[in-house]
């Protein structure tokens, strides 16, 4: 059993880990528990009558609330420090993968629990380990379908849209946090995002295109006015969910879009730098990605490079 004891980020980097962990399970015929995921397992199908968040799942579970799923939390930070378990730490200082690191899986006991804590698969960490997402991608997808509710919402949103334009392109503007996350690295100005915008909408001159803009973040209208644009719910599973419903990504490095790239299955392209001219080409599908890891001494400014 492999349980996910610590939190690493957040929705995008939680649902990114739960995925490689569930393609590591689904391989070497392990279960996965993660208490770790609480603040977001009355979102999905799978974990909202399950509050362990096993998978695979099982044919009769618990029903969850914030309070039990708290305290489960808490239980299982105390007994991964506790020493009477099996505990594996996952360092900071390089990227994890399944498939380069021996010690780490030479450590796991098949017949006991095994108690996970450190941040893993944040953002590319998990590059290495793309194949076993893309075999097992159907049923990891299949596990974290949103509510009906929500599944509603979006449905409802994009089919107005599709209405209206021949190519949807979802726009992630990643503010607030990100003004102060590795100082600023991935901020854009809303500028910056409308002249990666507007080079996009030049790939489709013979087509009506919407952007689906979404935000953590209140936007000001006036910066769109010459483009045919809609903003999401503003709801985080509804916006994430809605950006994976779109032809085409754009957005800052962020597991959030990352995460609606693998779910929907559409190519995205990561804003690396935002006078390039785009070409179709620049949009990649979540198994293409490649990248560089440039390591710091202050973990907190080791970055990923994508290269592709």
């Amino acid at each position: 059993m492999l349980v996910i004891s610590a939190k690493s980020g957040q929705l995008g980097n939680r649902l990114l880990l739960s995925a490689n962990f569930m393609a590591f399970a689904s391989e070497n015929n392990f279960t996965v528990i993660n208490p770790a995921f609480e603040e977001y397992a009355d979102f999905f199908s799978s974990t909202y009558q399950d509050f362990l968040c096993c998978y695979p799942s099982r044919p009769f579970s618990i029903a969850g609330n914030k309070w039990l799923r708290k305290y489960y939390y808490n239980i299982n930070r105390y007994l991964a420090e506790s020493g009477r378990f099996n505990t594996i730490n996952i360092k900071r200082d390089y990227p994890f993968s399944w498939s380069n690191s021996t010690s780490i899986t030479q450590e796991l006991k098949s017949q006991s629990i095994n108690f996970f804590q450190g941040w893993m698969f944040r953002d590319g960490w998990f590059i290495d380990d793309i194949s076993n997402l893309q075999k097992h991608g159907e049923k990891i997808r299949a596990y974290f379908q949103p509510l009906k509710k929500y599944q509603l919402n979006v449905e409802k949103l994009i089919s107005n849209i599709r209405s209206q334009a021949d190519v949807i392109i979802g726009v992630h503007i990643r503010h607030g946090d990100y003004q102060q996350h590795q100082n600023g690295r991935f901020f854009y100005l809303v500028e910056d995002y409308l002249k990666v915008m507007e080079s996009a909408q030049m790939l489709f001159s013979n087509k009506k295109v919407t952007f689906l803009i979404c935000s953590n973040q209140r936007q000001n209208d006036d910066f769109f006015q010459h483009l045919s644009y809609i903003y999401g719910n503003n709801h985080i599973i509804e916006d994430m969910y809605s950006l994976a419903e779109c032809d085409y990504i754009i957005g800052p490095p962020s597991s959030y879009s990352m995460w609606a790239s693998f779910y929907g299955e559409r190519p995205l392209y990561m804003i690396r730098d935002v006078n390039k001219m785009l070409e179709i080409e620049d949009f990649v599908h979540f198994y293409q990605w490649q990248g560089v890891f440039h390591y710091n001494e202050d973990w907190s400014k080791s970055f990923w490079e994508w290269t592709h």
